[in-house]
């Protein structure tokens, strides 16, 4: 029977709609911290409210992060399936309070055992999937054709039994893995939990994500991507597919679109996709192919390609005369179109509609844009984007912000330069609207993003040419880019003319640049930054802090065709140290090496929940600079944000950040 009420967005955590787009599910949270409630619904298009299921007592929170929410409906529109926390056991005594859970790290805060359930609304019956494999499952779908196949990626520990940090983090011992449920037999158990039989399908070498099921060439075809395990944390992907059928072969993986070392000039560089993977609804159909779409990082961009999924050919989808723009999602396709998100930095995001047409084009049809006011879009227009490429370095370029006046005068006027590398290090900084960017910029300083070696976007080649060179290689090209753009006027040297700003990796570069060239910038504010390299803590990537170093770090995991009952496990990879030899070297690699020549004033932003680089290294920069620095205390700041993590990306903390930003560097600007 359904219940006709008033649908409401409130303590909505995540929604999926069915196949057919009839009807949607709702995972939704209500009442404060001590009196939480959760409930799983399902709604038609009226919209009445077919079920509601209260799972308040039968698991923790639900899971919509981009590595585990597992939210959709089977084929059949009967079941549904979903992430959320492993309800806490009962304590039996008084010590099992304090045994020890470990967290998935950076972004994911109480986040601990990871569990699948499977709701089939009709009956309101909600089961767990259990299953004997040692790992946590999320990202699940089901198959095209069936309820009781489910494809999921697989998140091991590892070898030190060590869940080490997935954000941003995409080397990590993960595969992808068939769930198969025998159904008559588990239906006539009346369990509150069902038996799967697993599988792993992906080969322990690489660290795969992002599964999803398409239709190709008339076969139900699984598709992933997937990274080398271990090593650089932000490789180039390769795309992957395999034939679903009734006794899947892993053998018969095909590699669609491999790793490319090194791309020709304004040639495709590879995959390099967010956290969030490749578009939950990817596939589309363009005259008599099959092919996906999916946002990808090239240079210093992001644009849409469209993939061949019979021969891996990539297209360029995005117009060649907007190389400015940055296309940075895209949300979900379906036929012959789909709908993404667009950018520049001079103008917020937009929603397009993309269509392809007969004779080979795409149209594009703006349907929605974010709404400003006509003062802030002058003020956004006024400003000028240009991507310089620097000398001798490719593939280094930096990415330049100026603000432009009707005044000849004005124009002719060299501006204060800040300086603002990106972290990773195998990130990128893109044109993709960044608003505290533009608005420094509005404040009247030129802004440069450098992409530095190792930055994503430009072929694997450049990826590993900066393993076992952090804070020489990258810190050399940064300060390669400061001087290109003195050489052709676009900066200036000397007292208040150069600035910097960045955070964690790019904090690195800024304690570097302060400590290796003290002469040549005025002011620094760095987030979050790694400072000694060496003193890993309470890091959830510790492995981050031996391989980009070039020092092995080896990660192990279970091999393909594992079942969970199989005793063939992970290799045995024996535990990495911190040995004196190690410190010694990654002392002199990282910043706290020059701290003793920085001269120029310095602010330290910290959050002081941070798993990925441990608040002490920032507090304790602060302290040494402090000592040295007794003839200018004011010069050197730090403000400590309660509750905040990695990016200080909450409401109150962004705030702070920009206008204490923008206070520091007023001070001295010229």
């Amino acid at each position: 029977m359904s219940v006709t009420v008033t649908e409401e967005i409130i303590g909505v955590v995540s929604t999926a709609y069915s196949p057919s787009g009839n009807l949607k599910v709702i995972l939704r949270e209500t009442g404060d911290e001590k009196d939480k409630k959760r409930f799983v619904e399902v709604w038609n298009n009226n919209p009445a409210m077919l079920a509601c299921k209260d799972v308040t007592d039968v698991h923790g929170i639900f899971y919509a992060d981009d590595f585990f929410n597992s939210l959709c409906f089977s084929p059949s529109e009967n079941f549904i399936i979903y992430t959320a926390e492993k309800k806490k056991p009962t304590e039996k005594n008084s010590f099992e309070k304090f045994n020890y859970r470990q967290p998935f790290g950076e972004g994911l805060a109480g986040k601990h055992t990871p569990v699948l359930f499977l709701f089939d609304w009709r009956a309101t019956k909600l089961v767990s999937l259990e299953h004997d494999a040692p790992v946590f499952f999320g990202q699940a779908l089901f198959g095209r054709s069936s309820e009781f196949k489910i494809y999921a990626t697989g998140y091991e520990t590892a070898s030190d039994e060590r869940l080490l940090g997935i954000r941003s983090c995409y080397n990590r011992p993960t595969g992808i893995w068939q769930l198969s449920i025998t159904p008559a037999q588990e239906i006539q158990n009346d369990a509150d939990s069902w038996k799967c039989n697993v599988i792993k399908l992906t080969a322990s070498h690489l660290s795969c994500r992002s599964p999803r099921v398409v239709k190709s060439n008339g076969k139900d075809t699984l598709l992933w991507i997937s990274q080398p395990t271990g090593g650089a944390h932000g490789a180039t992907s390769a795309l992957h597919s395999l034939e679903i059928t009734s006794d899947i072969d892993p053998s018969k993986t095909q590699t669609i679109v491999d790793t490319v070392w090194e791309p020709a000039k304004d040639e495709f560089p590879g995959l390099y996709l967010s956290d969030s993977g490749l578009p939950r609804t990817t596939h589309v159909n363009w005259g008599a192919g099959d092919y996906i779409v999916t946002s990808t990082n090239w240079g210093s961009r992001f644009t849409i390609v469209l993939i061949s999924l019979l021969d891996g050919a990539v297209k360029d989808l995005t117009p060649p005369d907007e190389k400015l723009l940055s296309w940075s999602t895209v949300l979900g396709a379906k036929g012959d179109q789909f709908v993404c998100v667009r950018s520049s930095l001079t103008s917020p995001f937009e929603l397009v509609l993309v269509k392809f047409d007969t004779d080979g084009t795409c149209s594009f049809s703006t349907i929605h844009k974010t709404s400003i006011s006509a003062e802030l879009r002058t003020r956004l227009n006024s400003l000028t984007v240009k991507i310089v490429p620097i000398p001798n370095r490719f593939p280094t370029e930096t990415i330049v912000v100026q603000q432009s006046s009707s005044s000849t005068k004005d124009n002719e006027k060299i501006h204060p330069c800040i300086t603002i590398p990106h972290g990773g290090p195998h990130g990128a900084s893109t044109v993709t609207y960044t608003a505290s960017v533009c608005f420094l910029a509005l404040e009247g300083y030129t802004i440069s993003l450098p992409n530095y070696t190792g930055s994503t976007g430009y072929g694997e080649k450049y990826i590993q040419a900066l393993i076992g060179q952090c804070g020489t290689l990258d810190v050399g090209d940064c300060i390669e880019s400061v001087r290109h753009l003195v050489k052709i006027g676009v900066a200036n040297e000397g007292r208040g003319k150069m600035f910097l700003g960045g955070g964690s990796h790019g904090g690195f570069l800024l304690g570097h640049l302060i400590g290796q060239y003290p002469h040549v910038f005025t002011s620094a504010v760095l987030r979050n930054p790694v400072i000694s390299a060496g003193e890993i803590s309470t890091s959830d990537i510790q492995d981050w802090y031996f391989s980009e170093f070039g020092i092995d770090y080896a990660l192990s995991s279970l091999p393909l065709g594992y079942t969970g009952s199989s005793t063939s496990l992970k290799a045995v990879v024996p535990p990495r140290i911190m040995t004196p030899e190690v410190y010694s070297k990654l002392y002199y690699a990282s910043p706290i090496a020059h701290v003793h020549k920085v001269t120029a004033s310095v602010l330290l932003l910290i959050g002081d929940s941070d798993q990925r680089v441990a608040p002490t290294q920032g507090i304790g920069y602060y302290h040494a600079l402090k000592a040295l620095r007794t003839d200018s205390p004011d010069d050197i700041g730090i403000m400590v944000f309660p509750g905040e993590g990695h990016p200080l990306e909450g409401v109150e903390a962004s705030k702070v950040v920009w206008l204490r930003t923008v206070e520091w560097f007023r001070r001295e600007a010229s």
